[in-house]
C-alpha cells in the first residue's frame, strides 16, 4: 500500500511539471486580482476547517487550485473565478467560444473540462465560481454539479463540450460545478473581513484583536500570491512557495492573533516600567500602536523581531528585571533596528522589545 500511494502522489507532481499551463487571454486587472485573492482567502478558510494538509495555489492551471497536500499532492480541485456586475450566467455564456479562434479557443466550461481531461483521475472537481448566480441552477441552488441540471440544459451543455472535446466518449458532467460566491462585487472586502472574523472566533473564541490589521495582512498576502510572476511553473514546490497558501500559513494567521491576545495591555505592564513620565507616555502610545501593527508587519519589522527574539533567548537566563532587560536589549539592538526601520523612535524600538519579551513562551 505505501508503494502505491507514493507512486500516485509523484504521478500528479510529474504531470503538473510536464504540463504547460494554459495561457490566459484576458487582461489581468487590479480589481480582478483583488476579487480573485479574496475568493482564495475565503476558500482557504473553508478548507482549513477540514482535516489534513492542503495548498491553495493561485494562477496555476486555473485561477485557483486546491491540492490535498502541500508537498506530495494526490488530488486537486480547480476553480475558475469570474465576476459579473449584474445579471445571471446562462448556459450559452458558459459554452460560448471565440468566433475568430473557434478551433483553438475554449469556452469557460471548456477551460474547466480541459483540466479534467489533462489531470484525469486526480481531479475531484472543476468549479466555475462567481459573484453572479446561474440562471439554470436546479432549485435555485448556490452550488451544484452540471449532472444535477435538468435534461434540456445538460444535453445542451454536453453537446457543446463534445464539440470542444471530440475524443471524449463520455463527458464527466459530475466533475463540473457551478458555485455562487458569498462575496459581492461591490463590497467584497466587508464580506471577506466578516468571514475572517468568524474564522478567528471559531478557533480562538471571542478575543480582542485588530480585525482591520489582520485582514489587511492576509488580503495583501493573498493578492501578492495571486499576482506573483517569478515562478518556475514546472516545479510544484516553487509554485506553492510563491503562489500558495498552505495550512501552515493559515495557522500562522491564527498564531499572530494569539500572540497579540496573550500580550498584556499597557495598564498591566506600566507599573513595572521605570522611566521618566514623558518617555513613559510616548512608550504607552507606541505599545498600543504596535500591538495592532504587529498583525501586518513588513519585512523590516519581521527582521527586527527575529533579532530581538534571538537576543532575548540568548539572555533569557539572566537575573535582570524587566527594566534591566529592556535597557540591555535596547543598547544592543538600537543600531541594527535603526538601520532597518530608519526614523523609528526610541519608544517604538522599546515597544518592540517589550512585545517580544512578553511573547516568549
Amino acid at each position: 500500500m505505501p508503494d502505491f500511494e507514493s507512486k500516485t502522489l509523484s504521478s500528479l507532481k510529474q504531470k503538473l511539471a510536464t504540463t504547460k499551463p494554459r495561457e490566459d487571454s484576458g487582461a489581468p486587472t487590479a480589481s480582478r486580482y483583488h476579487f480573485q485573492a479574496l475568493c482564495g482567502l475565503v476558500l482557504a478558510l473553508e478548507r482549513h476547517k477540514l482535516d489534513g494538509d492542503y495548498a491553495l495555489v493561485f494562477e496555476f492551471h486555473d485561477d485557483i487550485a486546491i491540492f490535498d497536500n502541500s508537498v506530495n499532492p494526490q488530488k486537486v480541485k480547480f476553480y475558475q473565478v469570474k465576476s459579473k456586475k449584474n445579471g445571471h450566467w446562462t448556459t450559452a455564456a458558459l459554452t460560448k467560444r471565440d468566433a475568430k479562434k473557434r478551433e483553438e479557443a475554449f469556452s469557460y466550461l471548456g477551460k474547466m473540462y480541459q483540466n479534467v481531461v489533462v489531470f484525469s483521475g486526480s481531479v475531484e472537481s472543476s468549479t466555475f465560481l462567481s459573484n453572479a448566480p446561474a440562471k439554470f441552477a436546479p432549485g435555485d441552488k448556490q452550488s451544484f454539479s452540471l449532472s444535477e441540471c435538468d435534461d434540456v440544459d445538460l444535453e445542451g451543455i454536453i453537446k457543446k463540450l463534445k464539440e470542444e472535446f471530440s475524443d471524449e466518449d463520455t463527458i464527466k458532467s459530475e466533475l463540473l460545478w457551478i458555485e455562487k460566491s458569498d462575496l459581492s462585487l461591490d463590497d467584497a472586502d466587508t464580506h471577506a473581513k466578516g468571514k475572517l472574523e468568524a474564522f478567528v472566533v471559531e478557533h480562538l473564541g471571542e478575543v480582542e484583536f485588530s480585525l482591520s490589521a489582520l485582514f489587511k495582512a492576509v488580503s495583501e498576502e493573498c493578492t501578492s500570491k495571486a499576482r506573483a510572476t517569478k515562478t518556475d511553473l514546472a516545479d510544484y514546490d516553487d509554485v506553492v512557495a510563491q503562489r500558495g497558501i498552505t495550512r501552515q500559513d493559515t495557522e500562522g494567521w491564527l498564531q499572530a492573533v494569539s500572540a497579540t491576545v496573550s500580550c498584556p495591555k499597557w495598564e498591566e505592564i506600566a507599573p513595572e516600567i521605570n522611566l521618566p513620565a514623558p518617555q513613559k507616555i510616548r512608550l504607552r502610545r507606541e505599545w498600543n500602536a504596535y500591538r495592532v501593527a504587529v498583525l501586518n508587519p513588513n519585512e523590516a519589522v519581521r527582521k527586527i523581531r527575529r533579532m530581538i527574539a534571538e537576543h532575548l533567548y540568548d539572555h533569557g537566563g539572566t537575573s535582570m528585571d524587566l527594566n534591566g532587560l529592556l535597557a540591555s536589549a535596547f543598547s544592543a539592538l538600537e543600531g541594527s533596528a535603526r538601520a532597518e526601520l530608519g526614523m523609528a523612535s526610541d519608544e517604538r524600538i522599546k515597544a518592540m522589545i517589550l512585545y517580544e519579551a512578553y511573547s516568549i513562551e
